[in-house]
């Protein structure tokens, strides 16, 4: 496997799973790509509503959203180019098998989800 390759597959397992903090009107934790809705739904309303406090939150979606997908990247290309050549997919698959396995705990702490309390990867889908 490239050492291209390594990167964006870490990348995108890092932002389908890892449980990322974000600060908004409460704080939590969820992955990127959640963050990422979040984003992509609160847009078109800073555009649209003419509140303060609509267009403050899109901002904050859309910042944190951004930041944590260059860190992400950053994170996902340091590693991948840590990793020996014969080695890269054994790490792949590990990195990918342990975060499923933290995925499927109740490690998530989402607005819209199933619940007040923590959930799992599944329960941030409403």
């Amino acid at each position: 496997m490239s050492h291209r390759a390594v990167r964006w597959l870490l990348w995108a397992i890092f932002c389908l799973t890892l449980p990322l903090p974000y600060f908004m009107i409460e704080t939590g934790r969820i992955p990127l790509v959640s963050l990422l809705v979040f984003a992509g739904l609160t847009a078109p309303l800073a555009f649209t509503d003419p509140n303060l406090t609509t267009r403050v939150i899109a901002v904050l979606f859309a910042v944190q959203t951004l930041v944590y997908g260059g860190v992400l990247y950053l994170a996902a290309r340091l590693l991948g180019a840590r990793i020996p050549a014969r080695r890269r997919v054994p790490v792949v698959v590990v990195v990918a098998f342990a975060l499923a396995l933290v995925a499927l705990r109740a490690v998530y702490i989402a607005p819209l989800s199933h619940g007040p309390g923590p959930t799992n990867w599944f329960g941030l889908w409403p």
